[in-house]
């Protein structure tokens, strides 16, 4: 009779355990207060969970997202969830040896503060940069906390199909190998729709693994602060004259993987009309080129500017009127723009500058909300807008779907409620 009282406290203790929320801790290369999309999507994440009860901690970078940006603060605070910044290089990321210091030395320090740094968490999510899954299964292996992979770009693939590094590479085999690993003794693998799906359980078998399974969780956009909005109501639109224009927008990130010299030739194909503008918001890799090409060629209709702060998200992504959404045909497969959820909240009809085999491309087959062009087809791309604007009915019954299709499938809501099932299921608490 003895043993029983302590019996019962024990399970008392145990089930009260089960039953309280999870402590999390995120590991992520990007977060707040950074604007990029990557960033948002986690620091998202991280404050809805700790809006249900979850102590939540984040794992991060201390070097700036842009450049030029001041470096940030090893401790730091976003309400309840805590920030921990882990040291790393960084490098200008134009250059290639540049990102991938940024990366490795990033990618160390993070493994030393999961293996060393905390202990009191009940799950893991790793929202993955390249390689990021292995200092999330390190972790595991030291502390034997559950772990869930959030794959937002398929590695090394991605890194194949660039000619960063060689199909039948030592380093590809190799990295088909560790991903296998993490794939397979992660307690949830999520992805972000259904080709990158596919994708990875293709690998998972081409490593010799047996099936896995992976969860489909759609990223989002704010649809309450993001919504369509009259061009001549907006603020932003007034300022930059797009008010009077057919303007195409892009806005986010001018990476290596966007096909946006399509979009600076249609530019030039259409500088005498008077209908139309060209708006570029943001920074990356092709920036300084796309500027470059603008200024020699003398576009008229062509104008850029720098990231807009969060706080005018909501007037700088309704500007327009057609909101591109491109990669290059190499990453068909491997990731889905982020801007296209953005794009589809503000009730912008998407120009889909894709391959027929990407998620961007079902989105506009399946809800009728935009145009697919192959990237690189000039003429078709001219075609389109044209017709667009000789027809502007059609343009606007794309834009009333694009909104339509967001509400039904991409609301924010949606999402989190999905990865808050998940981290019960993985907790055993759901």
């Amino acid at each position: 009779m003895t043993d029983v009282a302590p019996a019962v406290a024990r399970t008392a203790t145990q089930a009260a355990a089960a039953a309280a929320p999870p402590r999390v801790l995120i590991l992520t290369h990007y977060f707040y207060p950074e604007t990029a999309a990557v960033a948002q999507f986690t620091t998202e994440i991280a404050q809805d969970l700790a809006r249900r009860g979850c102590d939540v901690t984040v794992v991060t970078s201390r070097a700036p997202y842009q450049r030029h940006a001041p470096s940030l603060p090893a401790d730091d605070r976003l309400g309840p969830v805590r920030i921990r910044r882990a040291l790393g290089t960084s490098f200008d990321k134009r250059r290639l040896w540049a990102r991938m210091s940024n990366l490795a030395t990033f990618v160390a320090g993070a493994a030393v503060e999961l293996t060393l740094g905390f202990r009191g968490y009940d799950v893991l999510m790793v929202c993955n940069a390249p390689l990021l899954g292995m200092a999330g299964w390190l972790g595991w292996l030291v502390r034997r906390r559950p772990y869930v992979c959030i794959v937002e770009d398929i590695y090394p693939d991605l890194a194949v199909r660039f000619g960063v590094i060689g199909e039948r590479s030592l380093v590809r085999r190799l990295w088909d190998v560790l991903n296998a690993r993490v794939y397979a003794d992660a307690a949830a693998v999520v992805t972000l729709g259904e080709r990158m799906c596919a994708t990875l359980c293709a690998n998972h078998a081409r490593a010799g693994r047996p099936p896995l399974t992976v969860r489909i969780i759609p990223s989002w956009a704010d649809g309450d602060a993001i919504r369509p909005l009259p061009k001549t109501d907006n603020p932003f639109a007034r300022e930059h004259g797009t008010h009077e224009k057919l303007t195409v927008l892009y806005s986010g990130n001018m990476g290596l993987a966007h096909d946006l010299e399509t979009v600076i030739a249609a530019a030039e194909c259409l500088r005498n009309d008077p209908r139309f503008l060209f708006l570029f918001i943001g920074d990356g890799g092709k920036r300084a080129r796309l500027v470059q090409m603008a200024a020699e060629k003398r576009l008229p209709n062509v104008k850029f500017l720098p990231y807009q702060p969060l706080e005018r998200l909501p007037w700088s992504l309704t500007c327009g009127d057609v909101s591109v959404v491109t990669m290059e045909a190499a990453a068909e497969g491997l990731l889905i723009p982020s801007k296209i959820y953005g794009a589809l909240a503000a009730g912008q009809a998407i120009l889909g500058l894709v391959g027929e085999a990407t998620e961007v491309a079902d989105i506009i087959a399946r809800h009728g909300c935009g145009v697919r062009v192959a990237p690189g087809d000039v003429t078709a791309l001219v075609a389109a807008l044209r017709r667009l604007a000789d027809e502007p009915t059609e343009l606007s019954t794309m834009q009333q779907r694009a909104r339509t299709c967001f509400e039904t499938h991409f609301r924010r809501e949606l999402a989190l409620d999905a990865y808050w099932r998940t981290l019960l299921s993985v907790t055993g608490r759901g």
